[in-house]
């Protein structure tokens, strides 16, 4: 009985004290999952969407007079390309962002020149369009309505790549935020299904109204901004220096799951000089090493599931040293070759901000 016992407090201590480092490294795999499961549902309810009129052979559109209907692009596609590259390294490191910028530039400046010729081809010779004030849509043609969804997805993607420097936490409320805003556009996009059928019954399309400022929707934004400030921050879940959470005692029992947790906090290893990382900043801007001879750094990375490194630059700004990059919480001893004397810099090769001066005298 005492060992079931024993094994029902090391189940409950896995919900009741997580590890939070494992948690945020789930987080990529639930959105993967995440998805997965939404593409097939789509995919189910694609196949299953009405009208049932609708014939299995493809149907030409035909635009009604006066209405010019523009090509089959491929831009889009090759705009995305850009996007996911430009995702993919902020990830694995500056070049590989350098190479997705490149690539989402070139996406928009074809995408750009089709534009140019669309209007070429409207012009017709002319050096300018006239201006056309619009009555409302030609018949069989209906306009939907102005939408805030855009907007809210686009905050939603900025959270997203501020979590990509901050941390997992933020990254899954900018998840949310997207999730959310998906769900209302599509809820916008079945509205206007509805009144497309009913059309079909009455003969007259409607439009529908134009929406109002989403303000439960944007504050709701806003909280969960300032909620994921707060996780990544630490302030919650509360830690003491034992590294359970809210300063609760390990349970009767469950000593061994308890004992298993992360460390919350390092300390430099023995060494010539030592560095500290928390909060996405060091904990010194200035570091003295002797020249022409090697030294050590002892680095801590005190910020969990963050990577941290120190790099050392020289004034052209050429990496002379590059230390292994490692995730908090952890430590590490870099062994650095000799340098000529002279001023140099320090710095975090993933975050911009984490940067110091190294004087070799």
């Amino acid at each position: 009985m005492e060992q079931l016992w024993n094994n029902i407090l090391g189940l409950a201590s896995l919900f009741i004290l997580p590890d939070w480092g494992s948690l945020v490294a789930l987080i990529p795999v639930a959105i993967l999952l995440s998805i997965v499961l939404f593409l097939a549902w789509l995919a189910w309810r694609t196949t299953t969407l009405g009208p049932t009129r609708r014939g299995p052979g493809r149907v030409t559109p035909a635009p009604p007079p006066g209405v010019h209907m523009p090509g089959a692009s491929i831009a889009p596609f090759f705009a995305a390309v850009g996007a996911a590259l430009v995702l993919f390294g902020l990830v694995v490191g500056p070049i590989a962002v350098f190479l997705g910028v490149a690539a989402l530039v070139l996406a928009l400046l074809y995408w750009g020149s089709e534009s140019m010729r669309e209007y070429d081809h409207l012009a017709g010779g002319r050096t300018m369009l006239p201006a056309v004030v619009h009555g409302g849509p030609p018949p069989g043609v209906h306009m939907p309505a102005p939408s805030f969804r855009p907007f809210m997805a686009a905050l939603a993607t900025g959270v997203i790549f501020l979590g990509l420097v901050l941390g997992g936490w933020m990254v899954a409320m900018g998840v949310v935020m997207l999730v959310v805003t998906l769900v209302g556009w599509l809820r916008d996009a079945r509205a206007e299904y509805a009144l497309a059928e009913h059309a079909d019954i009455s003969g007259h399309l409607d439009a529908l109204p134009t929406p109002n400022v989403p303000t439960g929707t944007l504050w709701l934004f806003a909280g969960l901004f300032v909620f994921g400030l707060i996780l990544t921050s630490g302030v919650i879940p509360p830690t003491t220096s034992s590294g359970t959470a809210g300063g609760a005692s390990p349970a009767p029992g469950a000593s061994g799951a308890v004992a298993s947790l992360k460390p919350t906090e390092a300390s430099p290893p023995a060494a010539d000089l030592a560095v500290s990382a928390k909060d996405i900043k060091f904990d010194t801007a200035a570091l003295t090493a002797t020249a022409d001879k090697p030294f050590t750094i002892g680095f801590a990375n005190n910020d969990p599931s963050i990577p941290h490194n120190i790099d050392i630059v020289d004034g052209a700004g050429t990496v002379l040293f590059e230390g292994e990059t490692i995730n908090g919480v952890a430590s590490t001893v870099y062994s650095v070759p000799a340098l000529k004397a002279a001023t140099y810099t320090f710095k975090c090769k993933w975050h911009p901000n984490m940067v110091g001066q190294l004087t070799v005298q």
